[in-house]
């Protein structure tokens, strides 16, 4: 099964709604231009490279333009702690466009605002592994199904390069697949989620500058790239305004503050906000 794209010039929202409902996932093309996916890249590799000073990246001297740079680190978690140059990006127009429709239309009598809580680089060089079976709601808890996940790849990206697995209707049960370590060979050191049949898998074979945009509760992984290209990517996560959101704590009362407000009020704002935690993970 092929994923066909859709065009943002041709955006219908009755038709979005239902499909993304329906599906956990719609995708379109041509989201993010050349010239910012040339101005993400290159922020990339001065982060690999390790020109903002964190201590968690040791510095390397090579230049801009070395392709080895877009993928030394595997994940980078919250760029946008430190770059203004991502930060824009989760206000990006087009991405909002879509948003506007599908991030919190799960939630009765959404009000149309929604936030960010995470931005993310998830980045495979030739010959490393996939990703584990997963669903984002497992690790960004907000439980109305407002929790929206939109990948963005920099290059083309195909089965060969480890391009995303989906599992189409996985997001309709509102399971939430527990994870666990494993010792596959194939796949990175993430926990991987267990207790379903992913034989219905599906590939999303997307050009660069593409957006899927998904369901917290859909079920999806990648593959080893086993080409010669490098495959850097980026991901941001936002849920509804109104969402609380539980993360790295016990309660369900606690509430992440490292938010960025994009559309509507907050009505947490009297809160305050608290700047996000940079972090990587090599492998």
């Amino acid at each position: 099964m092929k994923i066909i794209p859709n065009k943002l010039n041709e955006i219908r929202s009755d038709e979005l709604l239902s499909s993304f409902f329906e599906n956990g996932y719609t995708l379109f093309e041509n989201v993010i231009t050349k010239n910012e996916q040339k101005e993400i890249l290159e922020d990339l590799a001065r982060f690999n490279r390790g020109d903002y000073n964190s201590e968690l990246i040791d510095p390397v001297d090579w230049e801009l333009g070395d392709e080895r740079l877009f993928c030394r680190y595997m994940y980078i978690g919250q760029p946008h702690a430190c770059s203004t140059i991502i930060k824009k990006y989760i206000i990006n127009p087009n991405i909002c466009r879509i948003l506007d429709i599908v991030a919190g239309a799960s939630v009765p009598h959404w009000d149309g605002g929604y936030k960010c809580m995470q931005t993310m680089f998830v980045n495979k060089e030739p010959g490393s592994n996939g990703s584990p079976w997963h669903q984002d709601e497992a690790s960004i808890p907000t439980r109305d199904r407002s929790l929206t996940g939109v990948w963005i790849p920099l290059v083309d990206v195909n089965v060969d390069n480890g391009c995303l697995w989906i599992l189409p209707d996985s997001h309709k049960s509102g399971i939430i697949y527990e994870r666990e370590p494993h010792d596959l060979h194939d796949v990175d050191s993430m926990p991987i989620a267990r207790g379903f049949d992913p034989s219905g898998a599906i590939p999303v074979e997307m050009k660069a500058g593409s957006a899927l945009v998904f369901s917290g509760y859909l079920l999806h992984n990648s593959k080893k790239n086993i080409s010669d290209i490098y495959r850097p990517t980026l991901s941001i996560h936002y849920c509804s305004s109104s969402t609380m959101i539980p993360w790295n704590s016990s309660s369900w009362n606690d509430d992440y503050r490292g938010v960025v407000p994009v559309k509507g009020k907050d009505p947490y704002e009297k809160k305050g906000y608290t700047q996000p935690e940079f972090w990587v993970v090599k492998d």
